[in-house]
């Protein structure tokens, strides 16, 4: 296996990274987010924050559609009527304001900021920002939201954002050179480490809470009822077994309100070269195995134990 120099890469970001509308990249706070976003990080630095937000945080292709439906389901009575409302209108993605490059018709889904200066309280919103990216008044705990943060094991998260990328014509390459920009800390929300780090180290915070992608695949029940503790909800049995019920991997799958159906219409309407697909995929935990060959799996342990031998966090893999 030839591994690549920087220069290499720095070609492949160059000739095969090619997002939407050939938006290009740069850093904020050394993290790669889309250039667009320096057109909203004040205004998202200056947003009004209050108490009562519910927020969920992770890595993209963490498990973080699955962790926003448990969480609005949990804080809204289980109204599954309610919850056939694209997700998307229910819990604003910050981060789409990377995607606004002046088009006039933008979807309101895309407009997150706008959205959140209009919808009623609670407020339920979802990033992949790093906590050193996210509005002033939490970052100095001058207002106290909860925050929800869900993080997966590397190896799958590189796998999943792989197949995402070349589903939306993002990336143009192969496996091969995607998870070396992966580990190099050359996608958009890296570094992995760093932005899931910056939430692990505050999650003594009485208002973070941070749990895992395969605790939910182990055991979904136990880890219902622990971000309802945590929301401050009382869920009985029976409204349990529903819940899980409704997060099981079929139901999301087929479910339009979380499945990103109209995202991706919108993207290969957009993008006539977007190929479109399933947003929600296998579900799998440990499913990297199925594309990663022993060498790939070798270096990529190496590179987890190097970011996390003077850390607490561990992840199933």
């Amino acid at each position: 296996m030839k591994l690549m120099n920087a220069e290499e890469m720095e070609e492949v970001i160059r000739k095969l990274y090619a997002p939407v509308r050939n938006f290009t990249y740069q850093s904020f706070h050394g993290y790669v987010l889309y250039s667009n976003f320096a057109r909203y990080q004040k205004e998202i630095e200056d947003l009004q924050v209050y108490d009562d937000d519910v927020w969920v945080t992770s890595y993209p292709k963490s498990g973080t559609t699955w962790t926003q439906e448990m969480v609005w389901c949990i804080c809204n009575d289980l109204d599954f009527e309610g919850a056939k409302q694209n997700i998307h209108e229910r819990f604003p993605f910050i981060d789409f304001v990377q995607i606004d490059d002046g088009v006039a018709d933008l979807p309101k889904f895309l407009k997150p900021l706008e959205m959140l200066k209009e919808m009623p309280r609670p407020r339920f919103i979802k990033t992949h920002l790093p906590w050193d990216l996210l509005p002033k008044q939490i970052r100095t705990f001058e207002k106290r939201p909860k925050i929800i943060h869900v993080a997966r094991n590397p190896k799958d998260v590189c796998v999943s954002y792989y197949h995402h990328m070349k589903m939306f014509n993002v990336f143009l390459g192969n496996f091969e050179q995607q998870w070396q920009l992966f580990i190099n800390d050359k996608l958009v929300s890296s570094p992995f480490f760093k932005n899931v780090l910056s939430y692990f180290d505050r999650c003594d915070e009485s208002n973070i809470l941070f749990i895992k992608y395969e605790d939910l695949k182990k055991d979904l029940g136990k880890s219902v009822l622990q971000v309802a503790e945590f929301l401050g909800v009382d869920l009985s049995e029976d409204q349990v077994e529903k819940l899980k019920e409704h997060l099981s991997f079929e139901s999301m799958k087929n479910n339009k309100a979380v499945n990103h159906t109209e995202f991706i219409d919108y993207v290969r309407t957009a993008n006539p070269k977007c190929s479109g697909g399933e947003f929600i995929r296998k579900g799998k935990a440990g499913g990297y195995k199925e594309e990663m060959d022993e060498e790939v799996v070798k270096i990529f342990d190496e590179w987890i134990e190097a970011n996390l031998s003077n850390t607490k966090l561990r992840f199933d893999c």
